[in-house]
């Protein structure tokens, strides 16, 4: 069995500071956390594995890894995800994703006792995979997206980006605005390029804005200033939506007889009154997180044979104030 001996030994480093590495990294300066980390990987070393052999191999945690839960889609993939584990009887861990540092949350992972982990909408890159992939750990996207990287359940995202298309075109509009978020998220990668897709026989131009919130505000704010300002703006998520309807209304535009704001996810927010948000979303009877946790359950106890494959649901559009013409 591999030891924290054999990690100090291939990294070249002291045993005290592959603890400090497991349990404060933040307190080791980065080559020395890249290169015990590297032999971590590549030894496959599990802290936990021992003390996890004992007497049984169930601890029933379940890892929980998502981004800032002041974006609405996460904090639903947090409450739901946890709802749906401990029905399951699992309690549940939850890692919370600094977008300053994205690959940090994941050294968690190297420390954890958990029997599975469910990933949210959050970041990926980097050596992220790599964690997941050595941890021996089985791991499931749940409303986020891995790539090729592993099970998927959640929004068919290039189809919700091209659904967005078909409904923006039947509104002819001459320019369109796309507020995209951050870069690095796939989600918002796949919703993108399948609404250029849809828009591609259109010939309607279409200004991208992306970045984090204080990006693009500064963005946003100069799309704005164009002579031939968007008559229809379509955003990634709900959240970045609400942003655009904020701006909209403090500037004294008329939503959506001026400008039609549309999102993407279907938050609870957007269903509100007070936001009444068009928005691109999941079937109301479609249970993601259920399924997601059930599915993770399975391979926990070995039990999942033909249903890997991703669960890509078709999404489907709620029209609401910010998008209807009179």
């Amino acid at each position: 069995m591999v030891s924290s001996v054999d990690v100090a030994k291939l990294a070249g480093v002291s045993q005290a500071t592959v603890s400090r590495v497991l349990n404060n990294p933040e307190k080791v300066n980065a080559p020395t956390l890249e290169k015990v980390n590297a032999a971590i990987r590549q030894l496959n070393y599990r802290p936990n594995a021992a003390a996890r052999s004992l007497i049984s191999r169930k601890s029933g945690i379940i890892a929980l890894f998502c981004g800032q839960l002041d974006e609405p889609d996460n904090a639903e993939f947090a409450n739901k995800a946890v709802i749906n584990a401990q029905q399951k009887g699992y309690t549940v861990e939850i890692h919370i994703q600094n977008p300053e540092k994205p690959e940090s949350v994941f050294n968690a992972i190297l420390n954890t006792q958990a029997e599975g982990i469910i990933i949210g909408p959050l970041i990926i890159k980097g050596m992220a995979i790599e964690y997941l992939k050595t941890s021996g750990i089985p791991y499931i996207f749940c409303g986020s997206s891995g790539g090729r990287e592993g099970i998927t359940v959640g929004m068919d995202n290039h189809s919700a980006g091209k659904l967005a298309a078909e409904y923006i075109r039947s509104m002819k509009p001459e320019a369109v605005g796309w507020l995209g978020g951050n870069q690095s998220d796939l989600r918002l990668q796949e919703r993108y390029q399948g609404f250029v897709e849809g828009m591609k026989e259109s010939g309607v131009n279409i200004v991208k804005v992306t970045g984090d919130m204080e990006d693009i505000e500064l963005s946003f704010t100069a799309m704005m200033a164009q002579k031939q300002r968007p008559d229809v703006i379509v955003s990634a998520t709900d959240y970045y939506a609400g942003y655009a309807l904020d701006f909209l209304y403090d500037y004294g535009y008329a939503v959506p007889e001026d400008i039609a704001v549309l999102g993407i996810g279907n938050s609870r927010q957007s269903a509100m009154n007070y936001m009444s948000l068009s928005s691109i979303g999941l079937p109301g009877d479609i249970n993601i997180y259920e399924e997601a946790i059930n599915r993770l359950a399975a391979m926990i106890d070995n039990s999942e044979k033909g249903n890997r494959g991703p669960a890509d649901v078709k999404p489907v559009i709620y029209e609401r104030r910010t998008t209807r013409r009179k």
